[in-house]
């Protein structure tokens, strides 16, 4: 069995050749970023999710990594109505 090692700064959607891996990762990316806050909030999920604007059962698909359920939007708007501001960097290729 081959082993890939993977840099920290690299996306490991693209080095497993994931279709869209900026996408998927920006999508992990805002899905650590409502991890995150849950845990730090001291929060149950009933209460967390009430004010990430959504249901328990979708709080806990992300916390448990299930994020692929989610667009970009979606999770940018959860992020946003917890007062976070999410911003993009746009870097050239390298």
């Amino acid at each position: 069995m081959n082993k890939t090692v993977i840099k920290p700064d690299e996306n490991i959607f693209e080095v497993l050749g994931v279709p869209n891996a900026s996408f998927e990762k920006m999508r992990l990316d805002l899905m650590l970023e409502i991890h995150e806050w849950f845990e730090l909030s001291g929060l149950t999920q009933v209460k967390a999710s009430k004010l990430l604007a959504c249901t328990q059962p979708q709080l806990s698909l992300i916390l448990k990594g299930r994020f692929e359920d989610f667009t970009i939007e979606r999770l940018v708007k959860m992020l946003d109505s917890v007062g976070k501001t999410v911003r993009v960097n746009v870097l050239e290729a390298a």
